[in-house]
């Protein structure tokens, strides 16, 4: 480290032996530029950068002749004020240093829902009426995940007996899904499975109010899903969609008085959340024809559980 050259009465600045007082001076000053260019650099880690700060303040030390402090104390308090400012910063950031985001699914769920019509081509669209009528055998009552008593009435056919049709909804699904999510103001999520069902709804059919997603075996349900289609001109009347606003509370949901209506219009689709509660309004068909039925595919798009 340069030390300050103690000044003796009887020193001869002339003398060759000892440099002059203007060349020092010029050295120094030309010495504090080359390091204060070095303490701009922002890339230079932090201490690197307090040292070359206490460089200059001793060299300035130097050169202030009527400085009644010596290079060592300037040093002294100039790293106790370095130190000063690291305390402060270290305890601005523990004070500033966000809290970690903790997702919490919202406690009231609005009646939000995504339509989309003409959800596939018109000839597929009148496959699947074709096959939905032809496997009517195979259809079976619909039965709810309580075992409720008059709670639901309707006929079911299960995915292996469409598969075809049943690939397609899904791959329709993945195609738009990032779009419907945005819409709904849904959270991205890994999907363990999209589930699929056939179902019919004819005179006198309904489904009282639940939501999809309200029992262990159901919980990992996020987006419920409707796929509307029937022969045209439409036999039946009513099976509207009525969606509620809910309120989660207590590990369960509670009904809100105020609702949507979701009109069925064939060959549309109609996204919505798990926990949302609805219902189907009864049907009326007065040709009581299995053919002339409501006739709907729908799911529910499930995330992956770790």
């Amino acid at each position: 480290m340069y030390r300050e050259p103690k000044a003796d009465k009887n020193t001869n600045f002339n003398n060759h032996n000892i440099f002059p007082v203007e060349r020092v001076n010029k050295l120094l000053f030309q010495s504090i530029d080359t390091l204060e260019e070095i303490l701009k650099n922002q890339q230079l880690p932090a201490q690197e950068r307090a040292t070359v700060a206490l460089k200059i303040l001793e060299m300035t030390g130097i050169l202030s002749q009527q400085n009644n402090y010596s290079p060592a104390t300037l040093v002294s308090e100039a790293q106790q004020q370095l130190n000063q400012l690291q305390t402060n910063n270290v305890e601005t950031n523990v004070l500033t240093k966000a809290p970690p985001k903790i997702q919490v699914k919202p406690n009231f769920l609005a009646a939000d829902y995504v339509e989309i019509t003409n959800f596939l081509l018109p000839e597929n669209n009148q496959k699947a009426i074709e096959e939905a009528i032809q496997k009517q055998d195979q259809y079976v009552e619909s039965t709810t995940t309580t075992k409720a008593d008059k709670y639901r009435q309707s006929y079911v056919l299960f995915s292996q007996y469409f598969p075809e049709l049943s690939a397609l909804i899904q791959s329709q699904i993945l195609e738009i899904l990032p779009e419907v999510l945005t819409k709904l103001n849904f959270p991205a999520f890994e999907i363990s499975e999209i589930e699929v069902q056939l179902t019919a709804h004819n005179d006198g059919c309904y489904y009282k109010v639940h939501n999809d997603a309200g029992s262990e075996k159901t919980a990992s349900r996020e987006i419920s899903y409707v796929y509307y289609f029937y022969q045209e001109p439409k036999a039946f009347s009513g099976g509207e969609l009525r969606m509620y606003d809910t309120e989660l509370k207590g590990g369960g949901s509670i009904t809100h008085q105020n609702y949507k209506t979701i009109t069925p219009v064939n060959n549309s689709i109609v996204f919505f959340n798990s926990r949302c509660r609805h219902e189907v309004m009864p049907v009326v068909c007065p040709s009581k024809a299995f053919e002339h039925s409501r006739f709907t595919v729908n799911g529910w798009i499930r995330r992956l559980v770790s």
